[in-house]
């Protein structure tokens, strides 16, 4: 008989949200929601079919999935019953902060995720690990009810992958964040830049970012870099020139 037949979800952000929809898309029972608000917890709870519960000792799912702030999930876990199978989402997070559970794990959708646009789980890769081989199949098996692609790594290995996932993700829309304010500050258009951006991402996926890379600093172009310090001031200068001497120790001989 398996471990997992229904689930219960512990948060109510981003992650709570899409995953707690793609699990009912792809025909998951989720039996109950618990959440430190409780009125978005309410609300969450209404939108998946499912029953809100006042307290972590509510719970009744099989599965208990940890969808909160990575350093709130010892915490969280302490105070669900120990003989209750749970498993947090996060990149970061060592598995063995769930020790107070006998079976516990991880499923952690690699990809950013935010309530009011739409992802398609199906193409999100789903790092899983597990402290007990059996239970480590069925969470592939319900991972993989979800996405298809499921990959085995253990918690320093998702550690790594999620440093990587900061840089592409978090860091690439900083700076995007940044060039949007600057072309607004000088009351331009902004839609100016994004075939820019589409075809940066489009030669990154078929070249590499090492091929992919252009512009002054890998040219060592000393008086376009200058000009561009020129134009700039405080963090942003400093971020201009930490990401110049970057590529020029990178293209230099």
């Amino acid at each position: 008989m398996g471990l997992i037949g229904s689930i219960s979800i512990v948060g109510t952000g981003n992650v709570a949200f899409q995953l707690g929809k793609a699990l009912i898309r792809s025909g998951n029972s989720i039996v109950d929601i618990y959440g430190r608000n409780h009125q978005e917890a309410a609300q969450l709870a209404k939108t998946l079919s499912c029953t809100f519960v006042n307290t972590l000792y509510d719970l009744k799912g099989d599965l208990v999935i940890l969808c909160v702030s990575d350093w709130s999930i010892q915490e969280v876990s302490k105070r669900i019953p120990s003989n209750q199978i749970v498993v947090h989402t996060s990149g970061a997070i060592n598995l063995d902060v769930l020790e107070n559970h006998p079976l516990r794990g991880v499923l952690y959708p690699l990809q950013t995720l935010s309530k009011n646009k739409e992802v398609d789980f199906r193409s999100v890769p789903l790092l899983v690990e597990s402290n007990d081989s059996h239970l480590l199949k069925e969470i592939e098996q319900l991972a993989s009810t979800l996405s298809h692609r499921v990959v085995r790594v253990n918690s320093n290995e998702r550690k790594q992958i999620h440093l990587a996932a900061v840089y592409v993700n978090n860091f690439v829309n900083h700076l995007i964040f940044l060039a949007k304010n600057r072309m607004e500050d000088q009351q331009l258009e902004w839609d100016l830049i994004l075939p820019l951006l589409d075809e940066t991402i489009s030669k990154i996926k078929e070249i590499g970012p090492f091929e992919a890379q252009t512009g002054p600093a890998k040219r060592n172009d000393s008086h376009t870099i200058e000009e561009h310090l020129n134009l700039q001031e405080g963090k942003e200068k400093e971020i201009y020139q930490l990401l110049t001497e970057s590529i020029k120790q990178t293209y230099q001989p």
